[in-house]
């Protein structure tokens, strides 16, 4: 489940034991399996907005006390941060949409002034701006002190179009008004509810995999160190100040 660990050196720790039993691993990253991913995914490498170079996904879900997961995700030592305790859900899929290897993270934090946010004991609002090895660029926003709908937001920029959410324009399709969107007929993302995310898709995979002797695809523990690593450093990054290279 995700996070891993609320520390590098404990995700250090598990890969290490995963190696030594040459056990199996997914990661619940599940919102890879999502229908929205699923389909963002296809877009991006069908070549429909060429070559990515800005990307940002967000996360807006303010978890309050009408989720019973608020009394302990308070605590810093359980929730950890913005990133840890649920916005790793919208970084872990801006790294799978922009791909590439990630050089520095930039990272700034803040929290909600409202009494309902007030026993948390980290901050709850967090803003990253990674910078990759290609030249592309990312943002991601941590936000789970805020009093609105559950928001996923998914704009991508390529070099033959952009996607925002469930919407794209492509100029690798002729004939497209450039002045209006087109839409995909996905399902979104639009519910911090266990229920409503995609486990059953997710764990068919992995038996799947797990049949043919081979690793998780999309949600390996490969692929979710490497997400944690970026986490961990945007957060020492909020920490300290400084921008913190990889």
């Amino acid at each position: 489940e995700k996070p891993l660990a609320l520390s590098w050196k404990d995700c250090q720790a598990i890969e290490a034991a995963v190696k030594k039993t040459k056990v199996k691993s997914c990661v619940c990253f599940e919102c890879r399996y999502s229908s929205q991913f699923l389909a963002t995914k296809a877009v991006i490498d069908r070549g429909l907005l060429g070559k990515l170079h800005y990307g940002e996904v967000d996360y807006y879900h303010g978890i309050g006390p009408w989720y019973g997961q608020f009394r302990w995700n308070t605590r810093k030592d359980a929730g950890g941060s913005a990133l840890l305790t649920a916005g790793c859900h919208a970084l872990d899929a801006l790294l799978l949409c922009l791909g590439g290897e990630v050089a520095e993270v930039t990272s700034y934090d803040t929290k909600s002034r409202s009494k309902i946010f007030a026993p948390y004991e980290y901050t709850t609002t967090s803003v990253a701006m990674l910078k990759f090895k290609n030249g592309a660029l990312g943002k991601c926003a941590a936000v789970v002190d805020c009093l609105q709908p559950y928001y996923f937001h998914t704009h991508l920029v390529g070099s033959e179009g952009s996607l925002l959410d469930n919407k794209f324009h492509s100029m690798k399709l002729g004939g497209l008004n450039k002045n209006k969107w087109s839409e995909l007929s996905m399902k979104m993302l639009d519910s911090g509810d266990v229920s409503d995310h995609p486990y059953l898709t997710q764990f068919q995979a992995f038996f799947d995999a797990l049949e043919a002797g081979k690793e998780m695809p999309l949600t390996s523990l490969l692929d979710g160190l490497r997400s944690h690593e970026v986490i961990f450093a945007a957060d020492k990054s909020a920490e300290t100040g400084k921008p913190v290279k990889l």
